[in-house]
């Protein structure tokens, strides 16, 4: 499953704001996923939902952010979350984007200084390409106008886990492996990486600095990456208040991340026909049962509620 195509046509997106500021107007409207800076109409949705009241975010890369900055200005935006693997060379390389680092930073600086700017926040997914280079990261960006950093650890799926989660809940909710091929968590040095942590956690920052989630010891990160069965949260909170919709209006329960199954298209039921519809409900209803987690939630975002 996935998306029939990448772009959303300007009418559903209409048709989706307006129905979040009818059912609910409380909500963030969150551009992610595939690169929010690639669709065209980008500046025009965050007006139009800036229009209806509607608390509207873009998660980025940064590449095209230089050329896109100005529709960020006089409030459209409340929050800019710009993704980061690393100082620039480090980063390019991950990238496989020569230059990609400065541009990132280049349109940081140029959103910030405009009008009505949004609050600037730079997210970094730790890796075992990155490990070690992590407080060089941070004082490299130090002088960037943010409010926050966020050292993200890797959201993975083993294909030991998948293997154990699709036994018991394949047929509804398959899992597949991922962020385990060409980037193995189970490789990361921790004895390296907790230390680095400790570093930077013991350093006074410019910025707010958040650990997601907050493991920091070495026993704590054994745990994590060479145990990924083992759960360190308790219940996905996020499939009772997340919701995803594809380019082509297919709805997806919380996000890209999730399990993937039919469910409806927005244009056919609308948002909320999409938030109460039975196929969510029952999703939520499996999570209930199972105690709050199912096997391949173990290390997903979602995964380490309380």
């Amino acid at each position: 499953m996935g998306a029939q195509t990448r772009t959303m046509p300007w009418g559903l997106f209409q048709r989706i704001a307006d129905d979040m500021a009818a059912f609910c107007p409380e909500a963030h409207l969150g551009f992610a996923f595939t690169e929010p800076l690639a669709w065209r109409p980008l500046g025009d949705a965050l007006a139009y939902a800036s229009a209806l009241g509607l608390h509207a975010t873009v998660t980025t890369n940064g590449l095209l952010l230089p050329k896109r900055a100005a529709e960020f200005a006089v409030g459209r935006c409340r929050g800019l979350f710009v993704s980061l693997d690393g100082s620039a060379a480090l980063h390019d390389r991950i990238r496989r984007h020569v230059g990609s680092f400065a541009r990132a930073v280049e349109g940081i600086r140029a959103v910030a200084a405009l009008e009505g700017a949004p609050e600037i926040s730079v997210f970094c997914t730790i890796s075992e390409y990155n490990v070690g280079h992590l407080k060089t990261f941070l004082d490299d960006i130090s002088d960037l106008p943010l409010k926050q950093v966020g050292l993200i650890h890797n959201n993975f799926v083993t294909p030991a886990q998948a293997n154990e989660h699709n036994m018991l809940y394949g047929a509804a909710y398959p899992a597949t492996p991922s962020n385990s091929f060409e980037s193995d968590p189970t490789t990361i040095d921790i004895a390296r990486l907790a230390d680095e942590l400790a570093d930077i956690k013991g350093t006074t920052w410019p910025f707010s600095v958040t650990i997601q989630p907050d493991r920091t010891s070495e026993a704590d990160l054994d745990i994590y990456y060479r145990h990924p069965s083992q759960f360190i949260g308790r219940r996905c909170h996020d499939a009772f208040r997340i919701l995803m919709v594809d380019a082509d209006g297919e709805s997806v329960p919380v996000h890209g991340r999730c399990y993937r199954f039919p469910i409806a298209n927005v244009r056919d039921v609308g948002l909320e026909g999409i938030w109460k519809h039975s196929s969510i409900e029952a999703l939520r209803a499996t999570l209930t049962e199972a105690g709050g987690l199912l096997p391949a939630c173990s290390r997903c975002c979602g995964g380490f509620g309380t």
